[in-house]
């Protein structure tokens, strides 16, 4: 089956260009801007929501960029993957964490510091917003006091996940720096060479 991934690695495409790069699988990319291209029929016939990425792997097509990760890492195994039930629960229980406490929030900082897409620029509103992550970045710190990965001692979908969330603080030039633990595990996870080759595309 022929896998196609939908996206530019400046969206949250990003995340499944580097799982794909990360698992090392044959696979087609077709770079898609996210507010024009992403709204255009033909690309609305694949996903309706306008969005991207967008996972098209045989006869299945997937939106949602978390439900692709997960999905390629059981389909291709590996050290990524999930090796039991019981990792498969705690990658999908980061993924989903990283959605709900952290990824609007930072979204809404990176804005306000770059003014994208219209959002006022301030820095004032940065700090407000970056202050709000306090709470669950301090739970990811804790939880990372005592190992160097979130799930079976190893990098895995999991880790690449909920990194890859955080990827957005780099175009404001934030570096987590009170929270020793999450800066030193992302410097793991942003130091891998398949997401050095997934930003290097278009």
């Amino acid at each position: 089956m022929s896998i196609t991934i939908y996206g530019q690695s400046g969206s949250r495409a990003l995340r499944a260009l580097w799982m794909a790069e990360e698992l090392g699988i044959d696979y087609e990319h077709v770079p898609t801007t996210f507010a024009k291209q992403a709204k255009e029929p033909e690309f609305l016939a694949i996903n309706p929501n306008g969005r991207v990425p967008t996972l098209v792997d045989g006869e299945l097509t997937v939106w949602e960029s978390m439900a692709i990760n997960l999905h390629l890492a059981r389909r291709f195994g590996g050290p990524l993957a999930p090796s039991d039930d019981t990792e498969l629960t705690l990658a999908e229980h980061w993924s989903f964490w990283v959605m709900t406490e952290v990824e609007k929030t930072l979204l809404q900082a990176m804005f306000h510091g770059t003014g994208m897409f219209g959002v006022e620029k301030s820095q004032d509103k940065v700090a407000e917003q970056l202050a709000l992550l306090d709470r669950p970045l301090a739970v990811l710190n804790d939880v990372l006091a005592d190992k160097e990965y979130l799930v079976g001692n190893r990098f895995t979908v999991a880790d690449l996940n909920v990194a890859s969330v955080m990827v957005f603080a780099e175009f404001i030039n934030e570096t987590f720096e009170a929270y020793a633990n999450v800066q030193a595990w992302l410097a793991r996870c942003y130091g891998r060479d398949a997401l050095a080759r997934a930003k290097a595309k278009p």
